[in-house]
């Protein structure tokens, strides 16, 4: 009887020993095993063609771009570029902050600016006006050494045969009008002066006929010689000879006259 008692005990036991350890045989079942509830498709996703070809066009999509060293020309627009965005803000500077004396700055840096760019223009044009005066000093005192070199010549007609024989007319009706005041020089019937125009000269004379073929002569040479006008040699030959009957006028002149 003691013996069933123990066994009993121990059975006990061992019943109470595998329900606390979660292992009664009642309870205990082996895990089975779960489905899953989606299922894997096994046919292949396509995507449309267009959209594809759509996203390998655009550049943004395009991670592999090529680097290209820009030109001298970009980096100077570039510089341009930052030099005039540092000036806005140097001119700007503060008036986003509403304050009266930065309105006053603006107008300060604006009237330096304005009259910095007056001067320049005014040293500009002052040099400009200079250098050219200069120039005309400088041609009206060749002219002038090569004129009183002509006129002082005994063999301006020489010359003249010259640019006749090399068919330079233009020349040789220069020669022709220095040739006639250089006589009417001699005879006392111009005051010769470098500054004085032609027109001065016709002024002085007072003999009819030696004025109206000097006007004639002073004319036809300044269109020739100023205005760049050709002159064939038919119109040359009677330039000529205008020019000779006029020095035999005023040779014929008395002394007195």
């Amino acid at each position: 009887m003691e013996i069933k008692t123990k066994a009993i005990r121990l059975f006990l036991f061992l019943l109470l020993f595998l329900k606390l350890g979660g292992l009664s045989p009642t309870l205990y079942s082996s895990p089975s095993v779960q489905e899953d509830s989606l299922q894997v498709s096994t046919s292949p996703i396509e995507f449309d063609k267009s959209i594809i070809e759509s996203y390998q066009t655009d550049e943004d999509y395009n991670y592999f771009k090529t680097l290209v060293e820009p030109s001298a020309w970009d980096k100077f627009k570039n510089w341009l570029n930052l030099q005039w965005n540092k000036f806005l803000n140097w001119l700007l500077s503060g008036i986003d902050e509403g304050n009266l004396w930065n309105y006053v700055a603006l107008v300060l840096k604006i009237l330096v600016i304005v009259g910095i760019g007056v001067l320049i223009i005014w040293l500009f044009s002052k040099y400009y006006s200079s250098k050219q005066k200069k120039i005309a000093q400088h041609q009206n005192l060749v002219n002038l050494s090569e004129e009183e070199q002509l006129l002082k010549q005994k063999d301006l007609l020489n010359l003249v045969e010259e640019a006749e024989h090399n068919e330079n007319y233009r020349l040789a009706s220069r020669y022709l009008f220095l040739n006639t005041l250089k006589h009417l020089r001699e005879k006392k019937l111009i005051d010769y002066q470098f500054q004085k125009t032609n027109s001065d000269y016709k002024s002085e004379i007072t003999q009819d006929l030696i004025k109206a073929d000097f006007t004639y002569l002073s004319r036809l040479y300044e269109f020739v010689w100023y205005g760049d006008f050709e002159l064939n040699v038919t119109d040359f030959k009677k330039v000529k000879s205008r020019s000779e009957n006029l020095i035999i006028n005023i040779q014929n002149l008395k002394a007195d006259e």
